[in-house]
């Protein structure tokens, strides 16, 4: 099953802000794709049912962008 979770992240503010949280985020196996909202202040994951919400707010924290 394919399910689509969208974070807020008020720390990606750039380009190069969102290339950092991408690799950690794809680095979770089950990522199919990545889409960030830099204005909005979102990220919305596409991923298998073997990823769940913590794991990406996790994978974004750990690359220094908290998110909720």
């Amino acid at each position: 099953m394919i399910i689509q979770t969208t974070l807020n992240t008020h720390g990606i503010k750039c380009e190069g802000c969102a290339a950092a949280a991408r690799i950690a985020v794809e680095k979770l196996p089950g990522v199919e794709t990545i889409q960030f909202d830099l204005p909005g202040k979102t990220v919305t994951v596409t991923h298998d049912d073997t990823v769940v919400r913590t794991d990406v707010a996790r994978a974004l924290s750990q690359a220094g962008y908290p998110s909720e």
